[in-house]
């Protein structure tokens, strides 16, 4: 399952972050549980999951509420600030055990390793769009 917003801003990436936990959420992927345990993760280890590109990759554990595999993809058209970088794409995981985490890291990898599909990040309007481009 893959959800995108595209959004024209947001106040901080902690709000980036809440807002694709409680798509995920909404669509039974994780319970509430799983936005602080990824805010957890960041106190701890800083910023870890920023890919690159613009792109930072929020997750917690299996364990800290991921209920099945799921994946929401919030782009911000005004870049936000994640400890030194500027993020305009946030992909939230959860997966429902190691197998699917490790399907996800290589699907994004994946994606973010594509330079026509970055370029063509850069012209993404509407969710229609974005989810097309993911799903590729």
């Amino acid at each position: 399952m893959i959800c995108t917003r595209v959004i024209e801003e947001v106040k901080d990436y902690q709000s980036a972050i809440k807002m694709t936990c409680d798509i995920l959420e909404e669509k039974g992927a994780v319970n509430h549980t799983y936005y602080q345990a990824i805010l957890d993760n960041i106190e701890k280890y800083g910023g870890y999951f920023y890919l690159g590109k613009e792109i930072c990759m929020p997750h917690a554990r299996t364990e800290d509420g991921a209920i099945k595999s799921g994946m929401c993809v919030l782009m911000v058209k005004n870049k936000v600030r994640f400890f030194n970088n500027q993020v305009r794409v946030f992909i939230t995981i959860a997966a429902k055990g190691e197998m699917e985490h490790f399907k996800n890291l290589h699907r994004i990898a994946n994606f973010c390793n594509d330079e026509e599909k970055m370029k063509r990040l850069e012209e993404i309007k509407d969710e229609k769009e974005l989810l097309e481009l993911i799903g590729e």
